[in-house]
């Protein structure tokens, strides 16, 4: 049996910032509506598109996670319908066998590095200075989250950063390049929240019936332990 939650577009804000989002609304309609509502934010993937129902429940993952951790990790209640029929509310205290927003940045940098690739030994190098650099803690704080987006040749490291540009550029930014092929092309921008989203994702507002927009694709995930990186 599947169940449509197409009809669920409800996302209300209450004073204690805390938002309930119906299981139909999508990624960039949520994002827009608890900013409009309360200036608050959310964990989540920048795909406008994505429900949030499997979204929120397979976890929920972005550039804000190292500080917000997954969407799944914001939940703080959930409206279920059990396999019997009956409607409960799940909370970490209530129903807890199938059982929290945060503030939006005023402004976020996002940026992006486009590194030439040549040839497998300068990838591998580039890629392992890359892990080097998310290792190092006197760089890396909850302020940064980024992404590695190859291609034949060049990689992409694009990214947002919860502070200012000047900091970025002066400690940040050039930890990150040193040893790394100078690259082809680089943007930094301040944007204000729902404007960073866009230009991460595209156009935030959703049609709230007869969404058809679909990729295929295939996708494999490998977990590298912090204790034991790629070498």
């Amino acid at each position: 049996m599947v169940i449509d939650l197409e009809a669920f577009q409800t996302v209300t804000v209450d004073g204690k910032g805390i938002a309930q989002v119906g299981g139909g609304v999508r990624l960039g309609n949520l994002a827009t509506a608890i900013y409009n509502q309360s200036h608050r934010a959310l964990p989540h993937g920048v795909c406008p598109g994505v429900g949030i129902g499997g979204h929120a429940t397979h976890g929920g993952y972005w550039y804000s996670s190292r500080a917000w951790g997954l969407t799944l990790d914001t939940i703080v209640g959930l409206d279920v319908v059990l396999a019997n029929g009956s409607a409960v509310h799940a909370t970490s205290t209530s129903y807890t066998d199938i059982f929290w927003t945060q503030p939006a940045p005023t402004s976020i940098l996002n940026w992006v590095y486009t590194i030439p690739i040549a040839n497998a030994s300068v990838a591998a190098a580039a890629f392992l200075h890359i892990q080097s650099f998310a290792l190092n803690a006197s760089i890396i704080d909850d302020k940064i989250g980024f992404g590695v987006l190859p291609s034949p040749s060049s990689f992409s490291i694009n990214g947002t950063y919860r502070g200012d540009k000047a900091t970025f550029e002066a400690k940040i930014s050039p930890a990150l390049l040193r040893t790394l092929p100078t690259p082809s092309s680089s943007s930094l921008k301040t944007l204000p929240w729902l404007a960073s989203l866009e230009d991460l994702g595209g156009p935030l507002p959703q049609p709230l019936s007869g969404y058809n927009a679909h990729d295929n694709f295939y996708a494999k995930s490998i977990l590298v332990p912090e204790t034991s990186p790629l070498n």
